[in-house]
């Protein structure tokens, strides 16, 4: 009995059983906070790229005198105002949302995937962008059942306000 209690009371070693408790947890953190790092900046660029996107096209649709240059990321004047490039919206979105990624201070890995829609309420329109981007994971966490990659969603709707459209479509309402 008194080996019992002497052994209960003996310290030797617990440092290294408490070390090999916590060092597991304390790598899994620092792993979680490596992947945020990655992911936050990466999903801000995302959503002010859709953003910028929606925006862009938007103001084009709008009747302003203006449209949007993909290459040159700059508004444009026009001469004539229903001189509205007729085109892909999609494609132009998806350039759109490059350019603007490229220019930031990242460009973020993995596939990237744009959609767009268009909805016509009659005296305004939606334009929606969807941008996700699938973010390759640079670790193997198969060990834990850690996903291989990360999907980013961002999604921007923009309202297409045509004074114009506002009014013809007030005359036809009875």
């Amino acid at each position: 009995m008194d080996k019992i209690k002497r052994y209960a009371k003996d310290e030797n070693g617990d440092a290294i059983v408490e070390a090999a408790i916590l060092f597991p947890v304390m790598v899994m953190v620092f792993a979680g906070l490596v992947l945020l790092a990655m992911y936050l900046p990466a999903r801000a660029a995302l959503q002010r790229a859709a953003q910028h996107a929606a925006t862009a096209i938007a103001a084009e649709k709008s009747g302003l005198w203006l449209r949007y240059n993909e290459n040159s990321m700059q508004y444009e004047w026009v001469t004539a105002p229903d001189a509205a490039p007729i085109g892909d919206d999609e494609e132009k979105a998806r350039k759109i949302i490059e350019n603007a990624e490229k220019s930031g201070p990242l460009n973020p890995p993995g596939k990237l995937e744009v959609s767009f829609a268009e909805v016509d309420y009659g005296i305004y329109k939606e334009i929606t962008v969807t941008a996700s981007r699938t973010i390759p994971i640079p670790v193997n966490l198969s060990l834990i059942r850690f996903p291989e990659n990360i999907e980013i969603k961002a999604v921007y709707t923009a309202a297409v306000q045509n004074a114009g459209e506002f009014i013809r479509a007030i005359d036809i309402a009875p």
